[in-house]
């Protein structure tokens, strides 16, 4: 979601340099006495001294303003995976990037024998672990995986250890 934010701002941002840029040329080309150049702001002028508040133009507008400030507040006040998970303070206090603990997990996921694959998501207080396995059936694959990120969770050190969801798929042979 940060990208989305991020791709959004630098397009809104982009948008009103342009658009600044068009109403300052065309006010150079106003004071002329020039007919406008790309914007037809005299012909705006006209028409919104003839129109009232409540026609269809001017509402359909207001309500497109209103729909366009509710959508960037909403990307604003989404809750979003953190991007650090705090340590318990040892000797100095710190935090850990979230993708660095889902990269721990996929590794130690990798280590059990018998898994192919795996892939983790770590929320604040829970991590998802997703592994698959070349073997027809699941057997104990499951609880040695959860034993092995149970243990790779409580060596992080996290002040909030989060608890590991494991999944083991069974793809068989090819």
């Amino acid at each position: 979601m940060r990208v989305v934010n991020r791709v959004l701002a630098a397009v809104l941002a982009l948008a009103l340099l342009v658009g600044g840029l068009i109403v300052a040329v065309e006010i150079v080309v106003a004071g002329f006495d020039r007919s406008p150049w790309v914007l037809p702001h005299d012909r705006w002028y006209v028409s919104a001294r003839t129109r009232s508040w409540d026609s269809g133009p001017p509402r359909w507008i207001f309500i497109a303003l209103v729909v366009a400030g509710l959508v960037l507040l909403f990307l604003q006040l989404a809750r979003r995976r953190p991007a650090s998970l705090p340590m318990t303070p040892a000797a100095i206090p710190g935090d850990v990037s979230r993708r660095s603990v889902e990269k721990a997990l996929v590794r130690e996921a990798k280590r059990v024998d018998g898994v192919a694959g795996a892939r983790a998501r770590v929320g604040g207080d829970k991590a998802d672990v997703a592994a698959v396995t070349a073997r027809r059936q699941v057997g104990d694959l499951q609880p040695r995986l959860q034993a092995a990120l149970d243990s790779r969770l409580g060596k992080l050190g996290l002040a909030r250890p989060a608890a590991a969801r494991v999944k083991v798929d069974a793809r068989g042979d090819a």
